[in-house]
């Protein structure tokens, strides 16, 4: 509910007065300190008046700002980080009870990304990636892992990518190098939150390059300096994110690619095929 009651804020922009965007910018962008505030503090911080605050509430079904506030406390209530999620896990199953049980957690992550990832945004994304000369992933931890595989299942479909932390340049400097016309960025970011990959990010955004967000919020830090970002599930029972949905993921910009230049690719992965036979066991 707390995520729905945020995104609502977020897709009324375009119909707010000059002074309610202000708000809910204000309220978006602190929205997990919003229940830790007084309506007085909102006011005069997002430079409003408390009478606009309550009107603004009120619009999204709540008698007031205490109601409003209160929807977002009970919901931050009843969250549970990673790691205290794994540590109220029961030990009762053993075997393959665990691979039915990650098994079912993984299939719900792959349903919810097929509700979260709007059409537009998925055909946002593969047309990005077509247009660009040169893409370049990067990601920290699980999000490295995630982001090498991209890179990896990119190429294999004969579209030039590169890891952004690869090779003798630091991230900085092969930043500095990008041309903001024809290279594109895709950066993966789940919870905990890099500050690297969010310090990366805006270093991106001021020297005016595409950027691509993968993340599992679409209001995480990195959201801010993409110009496109993409939500998808990662929960898991393992205290470390999920990597079914984006594995989904990818695997279907990489087919949609594909697809669209299905004879060339056909042939030049048959003359590939062929030379590298003398490498591997294929009987």
């Amino acid at each position: 509910m707390n995520q729905k009651l945020r995104q609502r804020i977020a897709d009324g922009m375009t119909d707010y007065s000059r002074i309610q965007k202000r708000l809910a910018v204000f309220l978006i962008e602190f929205w997990n300190d919003i229940p830790l505030m007084s309506i007085e503090q909102i006011a005069q911080r997002s430079g409003v008046s408390m009478a606009t605050v309550t009107r603004f509430v009120r619009r999204f079904g709540f008698s007031g700002f205490f109601e409003f506030k209160g929807s977002i406390r009970e919901e931050m209530t009843g969250h549970v980080n990673p790691v205290d999620r794994f540590r109220l896990l029961k030990t009762d199953f053993s075997g393959k009870e665990s691979l039915v049980k990650v098994a079912r957690q993984d299939v719900r992550n792959i349903n919810r990304l097929l509700q979260m990832v709007k059409e537009t945004a998925f055909n946002d994304l593969v047309q990005r990636i077509e247009r660009a000369t040169r893409v370049f992933t990067y990601g920290v931890s699980v999000s490295s892992i995630l982001s090498r595989m991209f890179c990896y299942i990119l190429n294999q479909v004969q579209k030039e990518a590169h890891c952004l932390d690869s090779g003798s340049m630091t991230v900085e400097e092969r930043l500095f190098s990008l041309n903001s016309q024809k290279d594109l960025l895709i950066f993966a970011s789940f919870y905990p939150y890099s500050k690297c990959t969010v310090d990366f990010a805006e270093l991106a955004r001021h020297e005016n390059l595409q950027l691509v967000a993968i993340s599992d919020n679409e209001f995480s830090p990195i959201s801010q300096f993409a110009n496109l970002t993409l939500a998808i599930p990662a929960e898991n029972i393992l205290y470390t994110s999920s990597v079914s949905a984006f594995s989904v993921l990818i695997n279907a910009v990489a087919t949609e690619i594909a697809i669209k230049k299905k004879e060339q690719l056909a042939e030049s992965i048959r003359i590939t095929d062929r030379k590298l036979r003398k490498f591997y066991i294929l009987n």
